[in-house]
C-alpha cells in the first residue's frame, strides 16, 4: 500500500534540493530527459564519492528516515495517526 501524497512531497523536496544545488542557468530536467544514461552515470559516480566520504552519516540519515516511514505506515494501518 503506497501513499502517493508522501511520495509527491518527497519528489518535490528532491526537485527543490536539486534546484538549489544546480545553477539556475542549467535546465537539469531537460538534460536528464535528453541524456538519461550519462545522467545516471554521473549520479552513480557522485553517490559513490559522497558515500565514501560521508557513508556513516548517510547510513544514519537513511536509517532514521526508513524508521520514521515504517512507524508512520504502522500508525496509519493501526489507525493511530498522531
Amino acid at each position: 500500500m503506497s501513499d502517493n501524497g508522501s511520495m509527491g512531497d518527497d519528489r518535490a523536496m528532491a526537485d527543490q534540493w536539486v534546484d538549489e544545488v544546480v545553477p539556475e542557468s542549467v535546465d537539469w530536467e531537460r538534460l536528464v530527459r535528453r541524456y538519461p544514461l550519462p545522467s545516471l552515470a554521473l549520479v552513480a559516480v557522485g553517490g559513490f564519492l559522497v558515500g565514501r566520504h560521508r557513508g556513516s552519516e548517510l547510513l544514519s540519515a537513511i536509517t532514521a528516515f526508513a524508521t520514521r516511514q515504517a512507524g508512520d505506515s504502522v500508525s496509519r494501518i493501526l489507525g493511530t495517526d498522531d
